[in-house]
């Protein structure tokens, strides 16, 4: 039975792989991170609730299974090439500093949508404004998009079209 969603990117566009920087790294997020991602959005609760919209409340009741099925769908739809998950890493990779997530839009004008979030340990070490940038600009000069949507950030959570509306 065939998948019904439409690639993020067609089957010749690369799909970039990492972003390394001086005091983090950024690569996809893949199943043996379950545990540690569940570490840093569990410690970064407060935080996260409002990230895909202005009711979400995630992570609240989140628990380890239901991350782990998450991360796992996450690395599905990376594979699939429909949407790209990637997590924020100390450079050993023993710390989550956050995730940034490539989605499809249905924002008229837009061609992808990106969410991200900064965990309390990025916080913490002072590193949060510097992921930030790090990855809007990676976004910007290494994905192939014209225009791209920062959902409750640059772009009014107002703008962005209710599920199950038209364009579904």
């Amino acid at each position: 039975m065939p998948f019904e969603t439409p690639d993020l990117l067609g089957p010749s566009e690369p799909v970039p792989d990492r972003l390394s920087a001086n005091k983090f790294l950024l690569r996809p997020l893949t199943p043996t991170d379950a545990e540690i991602d569940y570490e840093a959005v569990t410690e970064s609760g407060d935080r996260l609730h409002g990230i895909f919209g202005p009711d979400d409340e995630w992570p609240t009741g989140l628990t380890p299974e239901q991350n782990r099925i998450d991360v796992c769908w996450h690395y599905k739809e990376h594979q699939r090439r429909d949407a790209f998950t990637y997590g924020v890493f100390d450079p050993a990779e023993t710390t989550e500093l956050g995730c940034l997530y490539v989605q499809p839009t249905r924002i008229e004008g837009y061609d992808a949508a990106v969410y991200y979030w900064t965990a309390a340990a990025a916080v913490k070490r002072g590193l949060a404004d510097e992921i930030e940038t790090a990855c809007r600009e990676w976004v910007a000069t290494e994905w192939p998009f014209g225009r791209v949507a920062y959902p409750g950030r640059d772009v009014s959570w107002q703008a962005v079209p209710a599920a199950g509306t038209e364009g579904d």
